[in-house]
Formats: C-alpha cells, structure tokens, sequence
C-alpha cells in the first residue's frame, strides 16, 4: 500500500510541479484522529521541501489536500521525544513546533534517515536531531543493503548477543 500510495503522491501531486518525491511517511497530528502524509520532495531547483498533506477520504480513490509545505533549509530541530522509549511521537521545529504521531517508530526512523540524507546530499546545514538512538539514524547501508534490512540485520545481532548473555548466566 505504502508503495502505490507512493507512486499516486508522485503522478497526482508532484509530477505536475516538477518535483521528485524522496519519501512519505504516513502520520497524525498528536491533538486530532484524522490521517496525513509528510513528502519530502526535492523540486527541480534542487530545494528540498518537506509538503504536510491531509488525506481526505473518497470512495476508492484517495485525494489530498495541502496543508503546508516547508523548505528543509528552514528545519532547525527535528526531536524524537524519547530516545528510550518506542514511541512514534515526532516534532519537527520550523519557525513554529509541528508535533506528529508518525505510522510506527521504524517509520518515524525511516523518515528521519530520509531527512539526514537529504540535508547531506542538498544543503550540508546544522539540523539538531534530539532524542533519537543514533544507532537507527546513522546511515546503515554498507555492501549495497536498504537501510532497513541494515537495521533489522542490527536489532538481530543485538537480540543474539542479549540472548548469549543470558544463557551464560
């Protein structure tokens, strides 16, 4: 699903405005029960925008609605809220607080990792990412693997060593 809704965000949305969209991450406003999506989307000028779309349910077909869009280059803080516990919980600090419930805790990592990747490749500025275990934002893909598959390959060999420790006792 996250896939196809992917690929309609692109053809429906940022195709017609020259963008390529880089991610999506499927979120909630902590204070309402209505579904968003968060794009980030890098325009043909090479600005990378981070697009805040309502989706408003339709029939079969999703339409959306865009609520904001910002430029990476205005994002100043991005904080996890609490780096020790699984939580989804996302605040992204503008010139104002956008404070999001993402999809799950891996997607909110997903996105995150997105967004270092981004500021690396385009603009090189000092983003301060607070309470987020370093070890799920740092980039992971060596020989050639997603980023995913790196993580879950790390939660394995960590849940292994807990596991030996254990047996040891």
């Amino acid at each position: 699903m996250a896939n196809l809704r992917k690929a309609m965000l692109q053809e429906n949305i940022f195709t017609p405005k020259g963008e390529k969209l880089v991610h999506v991450l499927l979120t909630q406003l902590s204070e309402e029960n209505e579904d968003y999506c968060l794009c980030l989307t890098v325009t043909k000028d090479e600005e990378v925008q981070i697009t805040f779309l309502k989706i408003l349910p339709s029939g079969i077909k999703e339409k959306y609605m865009i609520q904001e869009v910002w430029l990476l280059e205005d994002l100043t803080m991005v904080d996890g809220r609490d780096a020790t516990a699984d939580n989804p919980f996302l605040d992204l600090h503008f010139q104002t607080v956008c404070s999001l419930e993402a999809s799950s805790t891996a997607a909110k990592y997903a996105f995150v990792r997105s967004l270092r990747k981004m500021n690396k490749i385009y603009l090189q500025k000092d983003i301060q990412f607070l309470n987020f275990d370093s070890d799920f934002i740092q980039e992971m893909s060596f020989f050639g693997l997603p980023e995913d598959t790196m993580m879950v390959i790390q939660l394995c060999v960590q849940a292994f060593n807990c596991f030996c420790l254990l047996h040891s006792l």
